[in-house]
């Protein structure tokens, strides 16, 4: 019997809600079974087009942070925010560790920290991972005002690429250690699902994103996995709309997850 009944269903639809702006939302969603490559479920029309990554970007950042040892564990080290720091968010106006870096998505601490490891091994780095398209010519900056190559700049990647990533990362497959992706993933963990399935995972945002009809968008990520003992499914959603409602980004992974039926079927085994 096939334990995974719906993993060979691919619903290649584009899901679209009308919005007041007149722009249909568009969702793309791709999960996969990690053990069998299997696409459980696949959304929306741009699953292969690149786009920034944004704070996505962060579980690549906190890979290399602890690969190189400028980053220790989940607490150290803590940098002390600065007059001239992105400030966007209260939280952000504090000393922060890797954990409130990664829990609260501080763009000044990945900043302080890009600029601890430098434009050429960052390169080094994303060659060897094959991240997207491996392009670090936007360059990093001092924290505050000015984007860095990962922010509506150089760096670009796909949906299906995340998902490869991820994979990676689950299966110890990239040039980091092991103490890397430890601390990341104690870093990125989420909440227990149902079942005992575990999520893990990073969002991020955009306000510039340009559409081919001249339309100004934001889009935003919600990037990461959910495992149980040897099981893991990557995950890679993408939005688009004139203005998202940031707060639904998780859930609505959620939902989709419940409705791939995969955590039922698995844990029903």
């Amino acid at each position: 019997m096939n334990r995974f009944p719906f993993s060979k269903v691919i619903a290649s639809l584009l899901f679209v809600f009308p919005s007041v702006s007149g722009f249909s939302i568009e969702e793309n969603f791709l999960l996969i079974n990690g053990e069998t490559d299997e696409i459980v479920q696949e959304i929306g029309p741009h699953i292969n087009e690149r786009i920034s990554p944004c704070s996505s970007f962060k579980i690549t950042l906190s890979l290399m942070g602890y690969d190189a040892g400028v980053l220790v564990d989940e607490n150290t080290p803590v940098w002390d925010f600065q007059d001239g720091y992105d400030d966007w968010l209260e939280t952000w106006r504090a000393p922060l560790s890797p954990q409130s870096w990664m829990k609260y998505s501080c763009v000044w601490y990945s900043k302080v920290l890009s600029l601890h490891l430098g434009l050429e091994k960052m390169q080094s780095y994303l060659e060897s991972m094959e991240y997207g398209n491996k392009d670090m010519s936007g360059g990093l900056a001092q924290p505050g005002p000015g984007n860095v190559a990962w922010i509506n700049s150089s760096i670009q990647i796909s949906p299906k690429e995340q998902v490869d990533f991820i994979q990676k990362i689950v299966e110890r497959k990239l040039p980091v250690s092991d103490h890397a992706i430890e601390m990341t993933k104690a870093i990125l963990f989420k909440e227990e699902l149902a079942e005992g399935w575990k999520l893990y995972g990073k969002t991020g945002w955009s306000g510039s994103d340009i559409a081919k009809d001249g339309i100004t968008l934001e889009h935003s990520w919600f990037v990461g996995w959910i495992e149980k003992d040897h099981r893991f499914f990557p995950f890679a959603y993408l939005i688009r709309d004139k203005k998202i409602n940031l707060d639904q980004r998780i859930p609505r992974v959620k939902q989709l997850l419940m409705e791939s039926q995969v955590m039922i079927e698995i844990s029903n085994d």
